[in-house]
């Protein structure tokens, strides 16, 4: 199958979070599968200070944007077998320190960026005469793709048989700018409708994606089932509901040649289920970089996350106090809001001994905790699938977490009578639901025998991309029917 992956980041190129991960390790496995895989994103400053060679190709295009039209560069880069990496670059638009803001905001002009993203797409395949059997677009800044396949360019060659899935991340991302945006698409004020892309007032690029998309993914099956709701779908439930046949739910992968406790650079000692010496080095490691006065039989509880309200960061906060009453330690490493930063900062200040909080984001620190926590964090308020679970699972390091999307469907709750499980959860998003399921972890903590076997089984999980590659196969080749048999039917 020939496929187009049209993403606003990945990896090793452009980076703000897991979606970069997820779009590398989905690429590479469907390319091992022997898929013919693209990948096209915008040509940011990232890009640009990436290690890898890139090549800028004699071809530009033209997109228009309003009234007028913007040059575009195009550059491509090869990575592994069978993907291919294609740049637009604009650098009026892409030049910039961050991906999607700074630490004060949004770009004020995200709008005009993905809008012309998004139109770019079909104006590259027209202009390389790229033919593809299905374009997986992920997250809001790729919505507007299927609506330009469907529409301004449903005569092309290139465009009129290409099938679409639109993959949701996180419903609550929509991309939701003013009406006046609306002329930056090229697309008539018919198509400002609440049917199509007006939403209370606003345009909403999410949800052309929604609509227009032929199949409609997200990132995990318990996910699926939330955004159906108006709890979790964020005024788009009713959207979401009318195209559920539709909507399959998958959970992400793990790329377990990066991710591995038994081949990993970062770590100051690999271990393995066979023999989990090099764990407890990997904790005194972690305490010595953070300073901590902490006994090595003691529990040390672990995060690196952002600091967003979203990701229950109050309900820690919270509960740090009680935690270093009973001599528990906590290290944590995040970026997001000031007020968090000031708060954390501020706990550290209050229990230098037990609490240490790293702000900013450093991929060989986020391998030190996963691997060096005895317990590890997650009471999000939501969660579509979550990564970090996953990677805690394969380094024996136990999950606390809400019970929520991802979390939900790939944490196993302890049972005390029959030793089964793989984490703990709760449901109440309080700060003394959290803490009661910190302390079922600690109790089974201060049994070693049970605790090696809770490890034991975490670590024998598998998430492995393949696993997912192959159930995005699937919903690639239902795409391609659905579309196969509208254009029979347009036909006749």
């Amino acid at each position: 199958m020939r496929i187009l992956i049209a993403t606003p980041e990945a990896n090793p190129f452009a980076r703000s979070g897991a979606l970069a991960e997820v779009i590398f390790g989905l690429s590479k496995s469907l390319a091992q599968m022997g898929h013919q895989v693209s990948i096209v994103l915008p040509f940011y400053r990232q890009v640009k200070e990436s290690a890898v060679t890139l090549t800028a190709m004699s071809q530009s295009l033209t997109v228009p944007l309003s009234f007028k039209n913007l040059k575009a560069e195009i550059y491509t880069a090869r990575v592994d077998p069978g993907m291919t990496f294609y740049f637009i670059c604009q650098d009026s638009l892409y030049d910039r320190e961050g991906l999607y803001g700074t630490p004060f905001g949004d770009f004020q002009d995200n709008a005009e960026r993905f809008i012309f993203f998004s139109r770019a797409v079909p104006e590259l395949l027209n202009a390389l005469e790229l033919q593809f059997d299905v374009c997986n677009c992920h997250e809001w800044q790729t919505g507007l793709i299927p609506v330009y396949l469907r529409t301004l360019y449903k005569d092309s060659p290139y465009c009129q048989d290409l099938a679409t899935v639109f993959t949701v991340h996180n419903v609550g991302y929509q991309g939701v700018f003013w009406h006046y945006d609306m002329a930056l698409t090229g697309l008539g004020w018919e198509f400002f409708t609440p049917n199509i892309l007006e939403y209370f007032g606003k345009i909403n690029l999410a949800k052309g994606g929604l609509i227009y998309a032929d199949i409609i993914s997200t990132v995990s099956r318990q996910y699926r089932q939330e955004i159906l709701t108006p709890e979790f779908g964020f005024g788009l439930e009713g959207v979401i509901q009318e195209r559920a046949e539709d909507l399959f739910g998958i959970v992400n992968g793990v790329d377990y040649e990066k991710w591995d406790p038994a081949h990993d650079a970062y770590l100051p000692a690999t271990y393995n289920a066979k023999d989990l010496a090099g764990k407890k080095i990997c904790k005194l490691d972690l305490m010595e970089h953070f300073g901590l006065k902490l006994a090595p039989e003691q529990p040390l509880i672990g995060m690196t996350t952002r600091l967003t309200e979203r990701k229950g960061i109050d309900l820690v906060r919270a509960i740090i106090p009680k935690l270093v009453d009973d001599n528990i330690g906590f290290v944590l490493q995040g970026t997001g809001e000031e007020r968090y930063q000031y708060a954390f900062a501020d706990l550290q200040d209050r229990y230098p001994a037990l609490v240490a909080v790293e702000i900013g984001y450093s991929e060989a620190l986020a391998h030190k905790i996963i691997a060096g926590a005895d317990i590890f964090l997650m009471p999000s308020r939501y969660e579509p699938c979550g990564l970090d679970q996953l990677y805690c699972l394969r380094y024996g390091t136990i999950p606390v977490v809400r019970a929520v999307g991802g979390l939900a469907e790939t944490i196993e709750e302890y049972d005390f009578a029959s030793g089964q499980g793989t984490g703990f959860q709760f449901s109440a998003f309080e700060p003394e639901e959290l803490l009661a399921a910190v302390h079922r972890a600690l109790k089974v903590f201060r049994d070693p025998p049970a605790w090696e076997k809770l490890r034991l089984q975490a670590m024998a999980q598998q998430f492995s991309w393949p696993q997912a590659a192959a159930q995005y196969q699937e919903i690639f080749e239902k795409a391609r029917q659905k579309r196969l048999a509208l254009q029979k039917r347009v036909a006749t």
